[in-house]
């Protein structure tokens, strides 16, 4: 093992430790010549991440607008990988991807706002995420 796989690996223990299971909803939209939309597909994968409220670190995303009501953090792998049937599939979090917790809440990423790296490999991503029905912090 190496420092960043070991930093990787101690990453992923926290969020299993301190986490909580999440769907991802990714939209894909089909277009047609004139680029109006012709269809929607969505796909769906679980993760496992964590949310915090925005602290005052964080209030430096004040400037881009995104320290608002119903904004929270969420941290996340940098990947996410299942294997089904002995197919393996790896899903990375997008910025407008839709994000349900347990409780049937909503939120969209609307902001990847760090991805630290260490040697070559990536930790975790830091996300502002947005509540759908404004649940959330104040």
């Amino acid at each position: 093992m190496t420092i960043a796989s070991d930093a990787a690996a101690d990453m992923q223990a926290i969020l299993l430790e301190h986490g909580d299971i999440f769907f991802v909803t990714r939209q894909t939209t089909t277009t047609d010549g004139m680029g109006k939309v012709t269809n929607i597909t969505e796909a769906e994968f679980r993760i496992y991440s964590f949310i915090v409220d925005i602290s005052k670190k964080d209030r430096v995303v004040e400037d881009l607008g995104l320290a608002v009501k119903g904004n929270r953090i969420m941290y996340l792998k940098a990947s996410y990988s299942i294997t089904s049937g002995g197919v393996a599939t790896t899903n990375v979090v997008k910025e407008g991807d839709i994000i349900t917790d347990r409780n049937d809440f909503s939120w969209r990423i609307i902001k990847i706002i760090h991805e630290p790296y260490l040697i070559d490999t990536e930790i975790y991503k830091k996300a502002v995420i947005q509540s759908l029905g404004l649940e959330g912090s104040s």
